[in-house]
């Protein structure tokens, strides 16, 4: 028996359970301290630990990278140097071509999405290509877990179980730095935190697992010796291991979708209230476990954490330290405009989403809104569109009727705090050579704004785009007048362009349209010239355009710019197939609303790009597809 390596609490060497008379308590005792106290557990595990966010750096790293350099390659084909260079012109189309390809290969199976309408709201599966993501995170940690674990002697099942514990620490920090809404990882690869909300629920989930592992190994691994009792009469760690697992066990299955749509509140309240239980449980395991420099996982998480809130606070006090008023409109199809005056905030991006809340209106928790209207539009006003359901949003239209109809006129105003802006994801759609707006009901807060933005940017100086299709499925034909003027401020803005632009509205519900199947076109009022040919234009094919030109002047024989009426729902292949046949670059098509209007245009897009062989070579540009949550 190697009595010898016992030395400052670690045990050096090997060791073997053949050196111990299991028949003498003294050295069983020796044996189990001998066991937890291996040399090679925690430089190991530490070891380990550190290669997991070695991982994660690099990731970041590469999804900032491409992020950031991506507008940077859309827009060189505007570039007057290679337009009118030949050379530099054909080098840039055997580019295109090969971005095309490559960027076809990973983005047609990531696009897709599947989520059964029988399941919905209350099961949603993610797209694919945050599946694989999560997928590839499993195989990462799994990989870490069990590479390299021939362990000579008794110390196999406590190596698994320890590096396993090791690396459930490491989690943490990354746990916390996915859930924050204004943190480090977001604003790198500029991506906002609502699409890392996935990330966050399946790194916990992650390191449900590795616990589950720390557990099970290390008890398994006592099991075979018969001192898991001694171990629980003689330890607490292990007790106090079993309060942090049974957190974080909660902690996932309160995350289930069933669950938070019961009450959201409740959910936010008791998840932060279990986090902090969980992470003084899991202080307590680790200092008390043969490895409290483990404890770094935790001061980083709780510096993050820190960190993460300061910024949110210092945002937030700008954001209402000369406190913003509301405005509140009730409209048909039983919505309610928000129109919020606000001193701090003057510039946001299109897209961008703000947590709202009336203090007037009660104590709950912000609500999210999207912003349809940008800084230079609406006399800087932040404009929110929100249908009304129940809690917060029922308060906004039963508020903004009012109970003498000759009051209408006067509107009140309320105190509103804001959290926020938080900007989306989606890219600057104006460097992109054509671009489809796909909405589905409020969705078209996300739509409208970046509509907007490029009838500004086209004010301003030519762009790459060359057409725009905007399509809006709503249930009724009244709730086309949530945002008919600023439907018509963009038409108007663009009519002097090179751009092609056409708003087709679909309605699904109204019986006044659904018994007819003839489309309609309604004119905009503000344009000059739109009556006679209106009708001519109601096809879902992009016409023949000319071929991009340097100058971008105006190209012939275009429809005049219109909104058109139409009965059902919109066939999504046919415009997006015409968009690449007759695009000289990238497109892109931003889609928001309901889940089965956005899984039903990432269908489209896979199916479409898939049927051109964009990834087989064939010399079409990609599609882009990006889809917003809506909110």
């Amino acid at each position: 028996m190697q009595m010898e390596g016992m030395v400052g609490g670690t045990y050096y060497g090997v060791l073997r359970a053949s050196d111990f008379d299991f028949s003498n308590i003294t050295q069983v005792e020796t044996f189990l301290h001998d066991l937890k106290h291996l040399e090679y557990l925690p430089i190991l595990g530490a070891r380990y630990a550190e290669y997991f966010w070695y991982g994660v750096i690099v990731v970041v790293a590469v999804v900032a990278i491409i992020n950031r350099m991506s507008p940077v390659v859309r827009r060189l084909r505007f570039q007057p140097s290679i337009t009118k260079n030949p050379y530099l012109a054909n080098l840039y189309s055997y580019l295109s071509t090969f971005l095309a390809t490559t960027t076809a290969l990973a983005r047609e199976p990531s696009y897709l999405q599947w989520t059964p309408r029988v399941l919905s709201p209350w099961v949603k599966i993610p797209p694919l290509g945050p599946i694989y993501i999560i997928l590839a995170y499993f195989a990462f940690i799994i990989a870490l877990e069990f590479i390299n674990n021939d362990m000579p002697g008794a110390g196999h099942w406590q190596f698994l179980g320890a590096r396993a514990g090791w690396l459930a620490a490491a989690q943490i920090p990354l746990l916390v730095a996915l859930a924050g809404k204004r943190n480090l990882i977001g604003m790198l690869c500029g991506i906002p935190y609502v699409r890392l909300n996935v990330y966050h629920r399946w790194v916990s989930r992650g390191l449900l697992l590795l616990s589950t592992f720390h557990f099970a190994f290390q008890n398994h691994g006592w099991d075979l010796y018969n001192i898991s009792k001694l171990e629980w009469d003689t330890d607490d760690c292990p007790t106090k291991g079993i309060a942090a697992y049974a957190f974080i066990l909660w902690m996932n299955l309160t995350t289930l979708a069933p669950f938070r749509h019961m009450s959201y509140e409740f959910f936010v309240v008791q998840h932060i209230i279990t986090f902090f239980g969980f992470i003084i449980a899991l202080s307590y395991h680790l200092d008390t476990g043969t490895a409290p420099t483990s404890q770094r996982y935790i001061y980083a998480t709780a510096g993050i954490y820190l960190a993460a809130l300061l910024l949110r606070f210092i945002f937030y006090t700008y954001a209402n330290s000369r406190p913003p008023h509301a405005t509140l409109e009730a409209l048909d199809g039983n919505a309610t405009k928000i129109r919020i005056t606000s001193r701090q905030i003057q510039n946001w991006q299109p897209g961008s989403h703000i947590l709202l809340s009336l203090p007037r209106l009660g104590l709950q928790l912000s609500h999210p809104a999207t912003i349809l209207s940008i800084p230079s539009s609406h006399n800087n006003e932040l404009i929110l569109l929100l249908k009304a359901h129940k809690g917060f949003t029922k308060k906004l239209i039963t508020t903004a009727k009012p109970l003498d109809p000759e009051s209408a006129a006067t509107q009140r105003s309320y105190l509103a705090l804001i959290d926020g802006p938080y900007h989306s994801s989606a890219p600057d759609f104006t460097t992109f050579d054509s671009l489809l707006l796909i909405a589905g009901g409020t969705g078209v807060t996300f739509t409208l704004a970046h509509l907007l933005h490029v009838a500004h940017s086209a004010t301003t100086g030519p762009l790459p785009l060359r057409q725009v299709l905007f399509l809006w499925v709503i249930k009724e034909k009244r709730q086309a007048a949530w945002v008919l003027p600023e439907l018509q401020a963009a038409l108007h803005k663009l009519q002097d362009t090179s751009i092609r632009i056409r708003i087709k509205i679909f309605i699904t519900q109204d019986p006044d349209w659904l018994d007819s199947t003839d489309e309609k076109a309604s004119p905009v009022p503000s344009l000059s010239n739109t009556n006679n040919q209106a009708e001519n234009d109601d096809d879902d094919e992009i016409k023949e355009l000319p071929p991009p030109s340097p100058d971008h002047q105006q190209p012939p024989d275009l429809s005049p710019a219109h909104i058109s009426y139409h009965s059902g729902r919109p066939s999504l292949d046919g415009p997006i197939e015409d968009a690449v046949l007759q695009a000289g670059g990238e497109i892109a098509v931003g889609a928001c609303g309901p889940i089965g209007l956005t899984v039903s245009v990432r269908q489209a897009v896979v199916r479409v790009s898939d049927g051109l062989g964009v990834c087989k070579g064939s010399g079409l540009p990609g599609v882009f597809l990006h889809v917003e949550n809506a909110c």
